[in-house]
């Protein structure tokens, strides 16, 4: 007897969940399909009802990431504009972002895996990052003003500072490149 359709969408989901975790954490690589599929408590054979190759599940997992992730949780907020996106700031440059506790930002843990990935994932990761600045634009005034050099300089110094926090070992570095950033970005952010 086939799977209901309901229990497939299910186990996508469990699919997108574990890989989105698997290659924020260890990278395309470092990553195999039979770790993804143990972690969703499947076998390997499922995997293939759902996904074509291991570069199909990369590149939706990302997306999966992106609308499940840290700075998409802040879209439902009711504070106005800059406030709002303070708020996101301060989340993003965070401590727990980088420790990746919650569905951590594909933009930044995964910034030097997709530099060497085929097109089509770079692609993803294009529009992933053209989202993130659309939704910024949608809530600020700043954002809705112009998509001017800062407002990029802002979300790549938000994406950089995070990646390079995650490299460096030295946890009082790590605390003061982030505190740096938010401080800059919302420099920015109040056209300073």
């Amino acid at each position: 007897m086939p799977y209901s359709a309901k229990h497939k969408k299910q186990s996508r989901k469990r699919i997108l969940e574990s890989a989105a975790r698997c290659f924020l954490h260890q990278g395309y690589e470092q990553t195999g399909i039979n770790e993804i599929m143990r972690d969703a408590g499947m076998t390997h054979g499922a995997f293939y009802a759902h996904f074509s190759s291991k570069s199909e599940l990369y590149d939706k997992a990302m997306t999966y990431a992106a609308k499940n992730g840290r700075f998409t949780a802040h879209l439902s907020s009711d504070k106005p504009g800059k406030e709002w996106f303070q708020e996101v700031l301060d989340s993003y440059l965070d401590l727990n972002h980088l420790q990746g506790g919650e569905m951590p930002c594909p933009l930044a843990f995964l910034v030097t895996d997709v530099a060497t990935r085929e097109p089509d994932v770079r692609d993803t990761y294009t529009r992933i990052y053209k989202n993130m600045n659309r939704f910024i634009s949608r809530y600020t005034d700043y954002g809705k003003e112009k998509q001017s050099d800062e407002f990029y300089a802002l979300t790549a110094m938000m994406i950089g500072g995070v990646a390079l926090s995650r490299a460096v070992n030295d946890p009082k570095l790590v605390e003061n490149l982030l505190k740096s950033c938010r401080q800059s970005a919302t420099r920015l952010l109040n056209n300073e």
